[in-house]
Formats: C-alpha cells, structure tokens, sequence
C-alpha cells in the first residue's frame, strides 16, 4: 500500500491551512486529505523531502500548531472528465492486453443528452476502434466509458440519413438511446437514434425564448422534438404554437415533451407535410419560425402567408457564406417584398436583426434572419 506524508492541523484551521499549501505549491491535488479520529485533518504534501520546512513556515505564518505524519493514500477520482476517460480506456486495454494506442479511443469532444453521450462519428473511423468493437469484451469498455463520463449509455453518432426525415443516425454501444433531459426551464424526451438535437444552437435557443411572445400565435414549421417551440411556449410566453412536423420519431419526441413541460392545452402538432399543413393556417400567425438547415427556401411563401393580415415576423435559418451575408440578407427582403405585391398584401417588408449562430462549416455561417411584415 502507498503512503504519503500528510501536514495535520485542527479542523477549525483547515481552510486557511489549504489555501496557504496550496499558495506555496506545496499540496499533493491528486490525493484526498487524511481525516483523523480527533478532528484533525492532514493535507498532503508533494514530495519535496523538506517537508519540516512546510511545518515550520505554517506555524510561523498562520500561527498555528501542526505536525507531519505518514499516512496511506487515497487517490482522489479525476474531476476532467478527459481524465477519467482516459484512465478507464488505459484500464481496459492493459487489464485485457490489447496493444493498441490509447488516444485512438479518445474523443475530443462528445454531445451529452441527460444520460445518453454520443460520441463523435470520426472517431468509429479509425483502425484502432474498428480492432476494439470485434474484441470479445468490447462491452466491458463501453460501460467503462459510459461510467467514466458519469452516464448511463453510449453510442456513436453516424451521418444523418438520407430520407424525407433527415433522421439521426446512431450506434448504440452501452444502455438505452431514449433520453430526457432539462434544457433552460424546458424538458425535452425522445429517442436520440433516429432524432437529430443541436446541442451547439444553445445561443439560439435562448434568444427565441428571451422574446416577449406573450399572447402571440406562434407557427414552427419545422418543429421536430419541441427544439424552439417548447422555449417559445415555456419561456417567451406564446399563447399557442401550432407546430408541423413529418418524422414520426420526432413527433413522439414533440407529445412527449409536450406533456412532460405540461403544454398540451397550448400547443397544436400538425403531422405530415408541411407543404400542406402549412395551408390551413393561413393567416392564423403573429409570428413564424423556420428552422431548418441548409435552407427553409421551400415553405417561404407558406409561412408568409401564414401570418395575419395585421403581420408579424419571420425567423428564417439559412446556411450562408460569411462575405455574402449582407447581400443574402437583401436579396431575401427583395423576394418576400415581390411575394407580397404577387399576392396583393399590404405588407411592408423590413430586417430586424440577423444572429451569427454558429459556425456551420468553413466560411459558412448558421445565420437566423428576423424578417419584420408590418402594414
């Protein structure tokens, strides 16, 4: 067993005792503090073989009594969660005696949905990890991982289908991909293998729901598992969102959520197309939100004419490259201005704001367009 040199104090002096080790780089961070029977406690000392000048400097400084003594370590778990990963990974390739290099395995970085993290499709690519999943006690890794990232279940995200519904794509590795989790006021509950969630648009979701909504008739054309219309309804304080939606993952997902967060009596899903949804609300909306990537181009018309005849607004998504943002922006003004006059509306069409979400690829901005149509 290991032992440790440990400076003991009175309990009552602990605080001021870790602070001035630790102000001296004179404490041992990877160990826990050695509790005695009398109240006292010990911190440990890096090893620096003048462990007597340590004691002497705190009684001379904090004036206090204090004593060195040997104790046995205890090794305090990693708090990066980076650590504890690679700790575990290191453990189960030499437990199991498998020659392989340690940081293939490791992901830079992984979404976390409640219970559930996903970890990157990169990282499934490679030669190492395809050696890994045909080892017997592949599984013993997994839950090792699982563990390490203090969750319940792991998998490994895939590209994103090409069907009608854009579904998500995942391999599970360890536990259930149904997840639920809190979001900002908001719970969200769905299957995180056939449903796609932007952990990364949390910037956005925020701003939609610090909008004064209040008394508002909302349309989410692209609503999917509640991502906006849930803040909106929650914490902008729309009246009633109508939300369309095809994926019928997404839409168990939306009812789910819906009655988790107690909505159901605000809130009106439109399954299908919303090609053809969008059509009977015409002219029910205060305001329309369109938030689907690359391009919501499709139901622009829809959305616009969805909107009373006294106007409203329009929150319009788009993936554009970062020097044609200005240009994009006043292209979109002059087509939905064309729209109106097409359509004999009285609107006159204005920007209000446009939000750089995030990165989407090189020189491609996630950009949201709030687009004003006032009489």
């Amino acid at each position: 067993m290991e032992s440790a040199t440990f400076l003991v104090v009175e309990s009552v002096h602990g605080e001021r005792t870790h602070s001035f080790l630790k102000s001296k780089d004179w404490l041992q961070p990877s160990l826990e503090p050695l509790r005695t029977s009398n109240g006292s406690i010990g911190f440990p000392l890096v090893e620096f073989n003048h462990e007597e000048i340590a004691l002497n400097t705190v009684r001379k400084h904090l004036g206090i009594e204090a004593r060195i003594v040997v104790g046995e370590t205890k090794y305090r778990p990693p708090v990066d969660p980076h650590h504890r990963l690679l700790d575990a990974v290191s453990t189960w390739l030499e437990d199991n005696k498998v020659d392989a290099e340690v940081n293939d395995l490791l992901p830079a970085k992984w979404e976390k949905l409640g219970e559930l993290v996903l970890l990157p499709r990169e990282l499934g690519q490679t030669t190492t990890w395809r050696k890994i999943t045909e080892h017997p006690k592949a599984d013993d890794l997994w839950k090792s991982m699982a563990q390490a990232l203090k969750v319940t279940s792991l998998g490994l995200q895939a590209p994103i289908a090409s069907d009608t519904f854009r579904s998500a794509q995942v391999k599970m590795l360890t536990g259930s991909p149904e997840v639920r989790f809190s979001d900002h006021g908001v719970v969200f509950a769905f299957d995180a293998s056939k449903v796609m969630f932007s952990s990364g648009n949390i910037t956005e979701r925020r701003r939609i729901g610090t909008m004064n909504m209040q008394g508002e008739v909302v349309v989410d054309a692209y609503a999917g598992v509640g991502y906006y219309t849930f803040h909106m309804l929650v914490n902008a304080g729309a009246a009633h969102v109508h939300a369309c939606e095809i994926n019928p993952a997404s839409l168990a997902g939306l009812k789910a959520g819906a009655q988790a967060n107690g909505l159901l009596d605000r809130l009106t899903v439109h399954p299908g197309d919303n090609a053809l949804t969008l059509e009977k609300l015409r002219g029910t909306a205060d305001r329309c939100h369109l938030g689907l990537l690359p391009s919501s181009e499709p139901v622009w018309e829809a959305c616009m004419l969805a909107l009373k005849p006294t106007g409203g607004v329009l929150h319009i998504h788009m993936n554009v490259e970062e020097e044609k943002i200005d240009s994009w922006t006043m292209t979109t003004v002059e087509r939905f201005q064309n729209m109106v006059t097409n359509h004999g509306l009285s609107f006159n069409v204005k920007p209000r704001h446009v939000e750089r979400v995030k990165w989407f690829a090189p020189r491609v901005r996630h950009v949201v367009l709030d687009l004003s149509f006032r009489p």
